[in-house]
């Protein structure tokens, strides 16, 4: 019943059918049963997936109460999404420090995000007539925050098997993004522990002595 708790439930669930999957054939295939060695790949295939949302789990868990403009790189070098692939990487490429940069098009707003190992993998013969844009994943199909946002319900709509690279966006408008270092630095930063809320002297009755004296009661009034 907990948002929060599910995940990591989830993952250590997913763990221990993994073991017995493995178990199981180990015990079929030293009887003679090629098929255990079936069972046991796919209980190797659900313990690496059970413990990578256990991470992400822990990771979610860990990020409560982080907006996403604390954890957000203002600085972003962006490139046009008309551009060739062959300018692309010799003209903004070279320039960048993330591994994941947004694009822009003629108006000057965000049409998507590009990877770069992506534009390198392109044939050399095809980059000097490939728009980056074509390489790119649009905008819409990106998972996007608001600096406002807390950072765990955003990690939370991107799934495990997200990219760790989130256009924040604000009025239409780019406003930084949030590479996985970025994340994990946020993850990391110790946080100010709050302020115990002041306590104050219990309520004593007019008339009864504190620290300080007789607390004195209300005015009397005269009598007619």
């Amino acid at each position: 019943m907990s948002r929060v708790a599910a995940p990591g439930a989830a993952g250590c669930s997913g763990q221990v059918l993994a073991m017995a999957l493995g178990a199981l054939g180990w015990l079929a295939f030293m009887r003679g049963i090629t098929g255990g060695l079936w069972l046991m790949a796919i209980g190797l295939f659900v313990a690496g997936a059970a413990a990578a949302e256990r991470r992400w789990a822990e990771l979610v868990t860990a990020l409560c109460g982080v907006r996403v403009g604390q954890a957000m790189t203002s600085l972003v070098v962006t490139g046009p999404d008309w551009l060739t692939v062959d300018r692309f990487l010799s003209e903004v490429a070279a320039e960048a420090r993330h591994s994941v940069l947004p694009l822009l098009d003629f108006d000057g707003r965000p049409s998507g995000v590009v990877r770069l190992h992506s534009l390198a993998a392109v044939p050399s013969a095809r980059q000097a007539s490939l728009c980056a844009r074509e390489v790119a994943t649009p905008l819409s199909w990106c998972t996007l925050a608001a600096p406002d946002e807390l950072l765990n319900f955003v990690l939370e709509r991107l799934g495990a098997g997200g990219v760790l690279s989130i256009p924040v966006m604000e009025d239409g408008r780019l406003r930084g993004i949030i590479p996985g270092r970025d994340i994990d630095r946020a993850r990391r930063q110790p946080r100010a522990p709050s302020a115990p809320p002041r306590s104050r002297p219990p309520l004593q009755p007019p008339g009864s002595r504190g620290r300080h004296g007789i607390r004195p009661g209300p005015p009397r009034q005269p009598r007619d």
